[in-house]
């Protein structure tokens, strides 16, 4: 027999629970799942619709949060097999608290959401001495354009005590800086604030403005206890030369790493060590040319990739350069800064010995260029082009004269405090700059992002004897590296063997 139901004018206790209801189903596994699906769909929500829907609820359902959190607890707690651990929305924090409201409908209010870039972003800090320290690192470069950041240093030892020292910084990439600038900050105190090598750390206050009120504080450098060796600021270093690369990025030829590593490791010798960054031009192609020296301990390769999330010039190269510098300040007698697709060379029979000991008073010396043609070839039918190496054949220097090209470098690290790409500007002692009868670097702009036939453009062997004329520049034969050709291939041959060449 079925029962009337109670007029709708007269509320009861059945007609509540059945309008609660509405929404959800009684039974358990339904309702599990009906909550599981709205707590992933709030998670997977973009902060603005989180927000709308956190100040947004129905006439009479209990608030969204409470109810997606209780059965987000429920759930977690009957279900241990989840690959995850759910965070509550409502935990999650989007925004900055809005600022009161003033009563004045005229006094404007300026509401800040996020920050555009970092204050300080480090990537690497070293002892440069008994008493010296450097910090290096990118800032937000309107900071430093239009303000006044500056640094505090301060050493906690781990016997309880602390000093404290003034910060000098140094923004050496030229005003080249993007979103980001970099920064050198350099710590100098007034004795070896870890004299009893009992350890301790580096601190570093990071100020916004001139106030002291507002910084940032950070760890720059921890020292374990004992790790303190005073011999290692001080000659004999580890190697004699040191070559420190910029960003490795692009497309590269992983043919055109190989001919270019032989070289080097040839014309440096064997107490010569070389860094390379790689900001994602180290294929598996060109990993597969540099683990032989790698492992040969001739070369190190450092993944620098994540410095993309940081907007600075030409893939932070100005950053990587003074990383190196600071990191092998004292690895070496004489660290060299150039490019891949540059190689240096060594005239009217110099040896690289010889000239550097005859430059040895000065903390750095620059570097000419020899430009050469990235397409001109001979047109030799007794040469087998394919089969010769990019500076075999590539063999035309452009011949103008009385212009300025760019230069590269050579540096005693020990006394530099920062560094840039061409030459520092940061350096205790002399700079030499007339070194073109001693040393030169011949430039193959062009080439190392070349994967077929480098030759493209053949001209007659009267070419040899002659100005070559293409694209309005005056070219010249010059088989000044060819003529090291055989013997470069030789020396990789015996240090590296058979096995690790491909041909």
């Amino acid at each position: 027999m079925r029962k009337e139901a109670a007029p709708s004018s007269v509320p009861t206790t059945a007609t509540t629970v059945g309008k609660f209801f509405v929404c959800f189903e009684t039974k358990p596994l339904v309702a599990a799942l009906l909550a599981l699906t709205l707590v992933m769909f709030l998670w997977n929500l973009p902060p603005y619709y989180q927000n709308l829907l956190s100040t947004t609820r129905p006439c009479s359902a209990p608030p969204i949060t409470s109810v997606a959190a209780a059965a987000a607890t429920s759930l977690l707690s009957t279900n241990a097999s989840l690959p995850y651990t759910a965070t509550p929305v409502a935990e999650k924090k989007y925004f900055t608290a809005p600022k009161a409201k003033p009563s004045d409908p005229n006094k404007r209010v300026f509401e800040a959401y996020g920050n555009a870039a970092a204050l300080f972003v480090q990537m690497g800090a070293y002892r440069g001495g008994p008493t010296t320290f450097a910090v290096v690192g990118l800032a937000s470069k309107p900071i430093h354009v239009f303000g006044r950041p500056w640094y505090k240093c301060e050493w906690i030892s781990n016997n309880g005590s602390s000093y404290r020292a003034k910060a000098y910084k140094m923004l050496p990439d030229w005003g080249y800086g993007r979103v980001y600038t970099v920064v050198v900050v350099n710590c100098t105190f007034p004795f070896n604030p870890n004299q009893d090598n009992l350890g301790g750390k580096l601190m570093i206050n990071a100020y916004y403005g001139e106030s002291q009120r507002k910084y940032e504080k950070f760890t720059a450098l921890e020292e374990a206890p004992g790790s303190y060796n005073g011999t290692k600021y001080h000659p004999p270093f580890q190697y004699e030369y040191l070559y420190c690369g910029s960003s490795l990025y692009g497309n590269l030829s992983a043919d055109r790493m190989r001919e270019w590593m032989a070289y080097h490791a040839w014309f440096f010798g064997p107490s010569s060590h070389f860094v390379f960054h790689d900001s994602g031009g180290v294929s598996a192609e060109v990993r597969a040319v540099l683990d032989p020296w790698v492992r040969a301990g001739r070369a190190t390769v450092q993944d620098i990739r994540n410095q993309a999330e940081f907007d600075g010039y030409y893939y932070n190269q100005f950053l990587v350069v003074n990383d190196c510098l600071h990191r092998y300040r004292h690895a070496a007698n004489w660290t060299f800064y150039f490019d891949v697709d540059e190689f240096i060379y060594l005239p009217d029979g110099n040896t690289l010995e010889s000239v550097l000991n005859e430059f040895s008073d000065y903390t750095q010396f620059t570097i000419e260029q020899n430009p050469m043609s990235s397409v001109l070839c001979l047109n030799d039918s007794s040469q087998q082009n394919s089969r010769q190496w990019g500076f075999e054949k590539l063999l035309f220097r452009e011949s103008r004269t009385g212009i300025r090209r760019d230069r590269k470098y050579a540096i005693q690290a020990k006394n530099a405090y920062a560094t840039g790409v061409h030459m520092s500007e940061n350096v205790i002692g002399k700079t030499l700059h007339k070194t073109e009868t001693k040393i030169r670097y011949y430039h193959y702009h062009n080439t190392i992002t070349v994967h077929e036939e480098l030759c493209r453009e053949y001209v007659p062997l009267t070419a040899k004897n002659n100005v070559t004329w293409f694209n309005k520049l005056p070219y010249v034969y010059d088989d000044n590296m060819k003529k090291l050709a055989n013997a470069i291939k030789e020396f990789e041959r015996k240090t590296l063997g058979s096995q690790n060449l491909n041909n």
